[in-house]
């Protein structure tokens, strides 16, 4: 039995049509053989009946401030709507289909709401799905602990969803019957052509951004890291730890561009860098002190917290740290927590700031020349730095929000494209 693991999207399934759309993907999935494993995202995005981020505005209208334990129960149901809908879909068209939730589908999560971690996974249910001859259907972006409680995975925990899916059946060498099992390379369908050079709404010509036709593991983890929507952060880190090979291609057409992730690596080009990707609306605070063991602690103690933060070099400050923004949670307060616990005060920003990346295996071993050009280019086009990070493949930049764009599109236009 060869067994495919398909991730779509919320916009894959928003509509009516587009639901019919995903419905063609996963037919011709079983039409030649495979037996699929679906993982569904919420219907949509803000503003559309059943997106999560409507969902939770229905019960912040009675007030803003929700229980984390309440919050993943009400943002665990986007994916179960979706999910239903999608396993109806496919009954109408004749395939006999199981809907199941994360926990019903077996992923064991710890107990941090709102970015739980997958601990093991229980798929006795999911193999029995297979076993039976049934498209199984999971919602993503949710888990269960050992005693029951309904936890989300964050932003994006969908991905988490297959990689963790298409792990578990990878490692499973026999269904309960005896049937050998062979895993097919993770799908991922979105409303875009891959992975692209860049966002596309952070370029003035939105067509500028080419598709990356094959990426390495270390940059799909750095692109996911430095703010790109490529795959959550903990999904391309299971995936290059485990190398689970994926694709990224658009729902609406398989013919259409696509890119692969630990496939086939393509040549690097040294004169050019893989992508350019940014992350904006950042929280920045400095430290202003010299004991090095203070940052080393707040670094810590955002870690614990499960948030994205780069920590960037500045003349200004002997320690400044930008951190991402969290769609349904309170970042702000999260960090002033972590600040106050350490008996210091710091200004803090809020979106006045982006991150600005260049992200390729092109810069590995020659990282000091890239950093140079770079530079340069960034100082011709009079855009102030910040603060810088780097690591062994991707060079990043804080900029003010203003500038952003044109960072983007300098950096795009001169060392990628």
């Amino acid at each position: 039995m060869k067994v495919v693991v398909q991730k779509f999207g919320g916009t894959c399934v928003e509509s009516e049509a587009n639901q019919l759309v995903t419905a063609e993907r996963i037919m011709e999935a079983k039409d030649r053989g495979l037996h699929p494993v679906v993982v569904v995202s919420a219907i949509g995005r803000e503003g559309q009946p059943y997106s999560t981020a409507e969902l939770v505005k229905l019960v912040q209208r009675i007030d803003p401030v929700i229980e984390p334990r309440d919050l993943d129960l009400l943002m665990s149901c986007g994916e179960i709507i979706s999910t239903v809908a999608m396993a109806h879909v496919l009954r109408t068209k004749g395939y006999d289909s199981i809907a199941l939730s994360g926990g019903q589908a077996g992923l064991i999560t710890d107990e941090h709401f709102g970015h739980a971690r997958i601990v093991r996974i229980a798929a006795d249910h999911l193999l029995a799905g297979l076993q039976g001859g049934l498209i199984v259907f999971v919602a993503g972006f949710q888990g269960i602990t050992a005693d029951h409680q309904i936890t989300t995975l964050g932003a994006g925990g969908s991905d988490y969803t297959a990689v963790a899916l298409t792990r578990v059946i990878s490692e499973t060498p026999k269904l309960p019957f005896g049937e050998e099992l062979e895993v097919a390379p993770l799908q991922i369908w979105k409303e875009v052509d891959g992975i692209m050079t860049a966002n596309p709404r952070s370029l003035p010509v939105a067509e500028a951004a080419r598709t990356i036709p094959h990426l390495t593991y270390d940059e799909c983890v750095a692109m996911s890291r430095l703010g790109a929507e490529v795959l959550q952060q903990q999904a391309a880190e299971m995936a290059r730890k485990h190398r689970i090979p994926l694709v990224v291609r658009n729902f609406r057409g398989p013919d259409r561009p696509s890119s692969q992730v630990g496939l086939h690596g393509g040549a690097v080009k040294d004169d050019r860098a893989t992508a350019v990707v940014d992350q904006p609306h950042l929280l920045v605070f400095d430290l202003h002190t010299p004991d090095e063991r203070l940052a080393l602690q707040i670094a810590e103690r955002l870690e614990r917290h499960r948030l994205t933060f780069y920590q960037v070099t500045t003349e200004a400050a002997k320690a400044r740290f930008a951190v991402r923004p969290l769609k349904y949670r309170d970042a702000g307060r999260m960090v002033r927590e972590v600040i106050s616990s350490r008996g210091v005060t710091a200004d803090i920003t809020m979106g006045d700031f982006a991150l600005v990346s260049l992200v390729g295996e092109a810069l590995r071993q020659r990282l000091e020349a890239w950093a140079d050009q770079a530079g340069r280019v960034l100082a011709a086009a009079k855009i102030p730095v910040h603060g810088a990070a780097h690591d062994e493949i991707s060079l990043s930049y804080l900029v003010t929000a203003a500038d952003c764009k044109r960072a983007v599109d300098c950096l795009h236009q001169q060392l990628v494209l």
